[in-house]
């Protein structure tokens, strides 16, 4: 065994420097991979969080908002009977009118 040339020298640099790119271009790959899958994770556990969150209010919309919307209908349906049965008994009390006429 002689001496080196340059030319194995350069030889045997290239060659680790290629296995050195090879190695670090797996562990990049594998680091990526690793990534892709837990972001995956992450997303699929906030998609099932947002669909629960809307059955939640859809449920409570269902069972609380509608009803109480009804039954705002229904006391303000009350209230104007209720107001124009009181505007009439007040009318007759002070001698309201018929026609745009006073009564006697």
């Amino acid at each position: 065994m002689g001496p080196l040339s340059i030319t194995d020298v350069a030889e045997t640099v290239g060659l680790i420097r290629d296995m050195v790119f090879l190695l670090l271009a797996a562990v990049a790959l594998m680091v990526v991979l690793a990534l892709y899958r837990k972001v995956t994770g992450v997303l699929g556990s906030a998609k099932r969080i947002m669909q629960d969150a809307e059955d939640i209010v859809s449920t409570v919309s269902r069972r609380v908002v509608r009803p109480a919307a009804a039954g705002s209908g229904v006391a303000f349906g009350a209230g104007k009977a209720l107001s124009f049965l009181f505007g009439l008994a007040r009318r007759r009390r002070r001698g309201g009118t018929k026609n745009g006429e006073q009564q006697q």
